[in-house]
C-alpha cells in the first residue's frame, strides 16, 4: 500500500470552543476511519495544524473536503511526502488542544501556531513531536470514546 504524509496548517472562520473541537473531531474520525487516513490536529487560538497519514487519493479528497469547509480558511500545504510508516498508526485523528491548559503547559513544545518559525519546527522535528504527543495526549484526546 503506497502511502503518503500531508501537513497543513489552516485558520478558524469561527472560534471553537471545547464542544465545538469535539464536535469536528467527532466528524473528522468519522470519516479519517472509512478512509483509512490517520493523524493528529493541534489546535490553538483559532489556528490548526493538522497531521493527515493515508493513501494518496484519500489525502487529496479530504484536502478538496477541507477547502470546501467553511470552518477553515488561509489553508496552506507545508510538507507532502510519500512515508514508508505512519507516525500515527493508531490514531483515526488525535487532537492537541493547547488551548486546554493542561497541554499548553507542556515542556519541550512550542505552540504558537500563528507563528510560522515554531510551525517550520513543528514540521521540521515531525517524529520527536509526534513521540511527544503520543506519550501525552490521553486517550479521550486520541479515540472518540462517545
Amino acid at each position: 500500500m503506497k502511502l503518503h504524509r500531508l501537513v497543513y496548517t489552516s485558520q478558524a472562520t469561527i472560534l471553537f470552543n471545547k464542544r465545538d473541537l469535539l464536535d469536528l473531531l467527532h466528524e473528522s474520525r468519522g470519516y479519517n476511519m472509512v478512509d483509512s487516513i490517520s493523524g493528529v490536529l493541534m489546535h490553538k487560538k483559532g489556528f490548526f495544524l493538522q497531521v493527515i497519514e493515508g493513501e494518496p487519493e484519500a489525502i487529496d479528497n479530504l484536502i478538496s473536503r477541507l477547502k470546501k469547509d467553511s470552518r477553515h480558511s488561509n489553508i496552506k500545504i507545508l510538507y507532502e511526502s510519500p512515508i514508508e510508516k505512519r507516525l500515527f498508526q493508531n490514531w483515526a485523528m488525535g487532537c492537541a488542544d493547547f488551548d486546554d491548559p493542561t497541554l499548553s503547559m507542556l515542556p519541550g513544545l512550542r505552540t504558537d501556531l500563528s507563528d510560522s518559525k515554531v510551525i517550520n519546527s513543528l514540521v521540521n522535528r515531525l517524529p520527536e513531536v509526534a513521540n511527544f504527543l503520543i506519550e501525552n495526549l490521553t486517550e479521550p484526546q486520541i479515540n472518540d470514546r462517545k
